[in-house]
């Protein structure tokens, strides 16, 4: 259940929830003689059944001083039930299906206006979760586990700027600190989560939307590599990208050619560290410069 409600003309109120029972029964059959056995160092996977119930909330508003400024804020209560694949893979031994549900108590507050051409939005938010999930790649776990209590905190900025009728420009920027709250990490940065990242970019109509031109900017920060836990991994290391479409629409058909990684800047954005050993690590490196064109249509 959701609801808006305009309680003012300036003013609106919106809350809901939801409320969601799962009910699981998980069995494993494991052959001893099947291929790929460890035989009697493996086992069968401790049955399950459980039932679960969660729920979610929310409590938001917005408040406009004018039709150039207004205010705006929530706090939520949210949860995301474990799914099939992240169950069979909990334990490495012994093997099991028990996987808690993560939740998350959020607030965010922020503003937002219009000033002639350019159009901004402002917001903070907190995030406290409990029991999130991770995958640890490496022995002796390699499974999935519920980390201790963690907490995202963070700014997000984004605006656009019409120059004129067939010109604009847009742009966002957020910081994100993402530590444990608790445990033996707490204060650590949780991995993959960078601190900075950013975006420009200029979308010109040409001609109407029969050709339209599209360049971005994307920068994304350094962050800590899955499985750094510790913090004491080197960095995945920050880049910056530039993508360019050109594009259109003619009725129901449409079209386009791109180059993403217009510079051919080589980079990772994944890598998986050693839990024990100073910078070993698998990093997986993405495509340089690739080109795609494009042409369909809609019926």
């Amino acid at each position: 259940w959701q609801q808006t409600t305009t309680v003012r003309p300036t003013t609106d109120i919106s809350f809901g929830g939801r409320l969601q029972q799962t009910r699981l029964s998980a069995r494993d059959r494991y052959d001893a003689a099947a291929p790929g056995s460890f035989g009697p160092f493996d086992t069968a996977a401790t049955p399950l059944n459980s039932v679960e119930t969660q729920h979610a909330l929310d409590l938001g508003f917005e408040h406009r001083f004018s039709s150039m400024f207004a205010v705006f804020g929530r706090v939520a209560r949210s949860f995301r039930t474990p799914n099939v694949d992240e169950r069979i893979g909990v334990n490495a031994f012994p093997v099991d299906f028990k996987l808690k549900t993560q939740t998350s108590r959020d607030i965010e507050g922020g503003v937002r206006g219009r000033f002639g051409a350019l159009e901004w939005q402002s917001s903070v938010y907190e995030m406290l979760l409990n029991n999130e999930i991770l995958f640890i790649p490496f022995p002796p776990i390699g499974a999935n586990i519920n980390l201790d209590p963690t907490k995202r905190v963070g700014v997000e900025n984004s605006a656009t700027l019409r120059l004129s009728e067939v010109l604009r420009l847009k742009g966002g920027l957020t910081y994100t600190r993402a530590t444990f709250r608790e445990g033996i990490y707490a204060g650590n940065d949780v991995p993959l989560v960078s601190r900075w990242t950013g975006n420009a970019g200029l979308s010109w109509n040409i001609y109407e939307k029969f050709v339209v031109l599209d360049t971005v900017v994307r920068y994304v920060g350094a962050r800590r590599m899955d499985n750094d836990q510790a913090n004491f991994q080197p960095l995945i290391p920050a880049h910056t990208t530039v993508d360019v479409r050109l594009g259109g629409e003619v009725k129901n058909f449409f079209w386009s050619a791109s180059v993403q990684n217009l510079f051919d800047v080589q980079f990772f954005d994944y890598a998986v560290a050693s839990s024990a050993t100073f910078g070993r690590y698998n990093a997986y490196p993405l495509p340089g410069r690739t080109y795609m064109v494009k042409a369909g249509a809609t019926f």
